[in-house]
């Protein structure tokens, strides 16, 4: 009996690679959305102390130009913010594209794993009952040699 060859294997292969992208794709996503997050968090931390700068200025009488440019500062800084929020929300949702393609792409590739799992299994099966038969025949032809050879010592 030949050996087990999957004819979809090439199918197989391919979603193996498309899986292996789907899962690149993934880890670029959170990595920009991680950094983006993290920008975020930055500039968050420097509203924080513009603020606490902001008010420390106001209690010391600093001149007024200057308290102008700070709030000018903070209020860029506050743009900033907004803007990147909507760009970490957009790389969040885009990451959570990513992972269902990762899924779907791993199921994908479990549907042709198990097609192949139960066709090697058939294959196993059938070249089990082959090598019985063979065994069988080879038994049923040295039964009837030996005993053709018996019957004609006797006759």
């Amino acid at each position: 009996m030949n050996s087990f060859n999957f004819r979809l294997q090439p199918v197989l292969e391919h979603r193996r690679r498309l899986e292996d992208q789907a899962k690149l794709g993934l880890a670029r996503a959170r990595t920009a959305e991680r950094a983006a997050r993290e920008a975020l968090t930055g500039m968050e931390h420097a509203l924080g102390n513009g603020q606490c700068d902001m008010a420390d200025a106001r209690r010391d009488e600093v001149d007024a130009s200057e308290v102008a440019a700070y709030q000018r500062y903070l209020d860029r800084l506050k743009q900033d913010i907004t803007n990147q929020s909507g760009l970490v929300t957009t790389l969040h949702i885009r990451s959570e594209e990513r992972r269902s393609e990762v899924i779907d792409g791993m199921k994908a590739r479990k549907v042709v794993e198990k097609l192949k799992e139960r066709q090697f299994e058939q294959h196993r099966v059938e070249a089990n009952r082959y090598e019985q038969k063979q065994i069988d025949e080879f038994a049923t032809t040295r039964h009837h040699r030996s005993n053709g050879s018996k019957g004609g010592e006797q006759g």
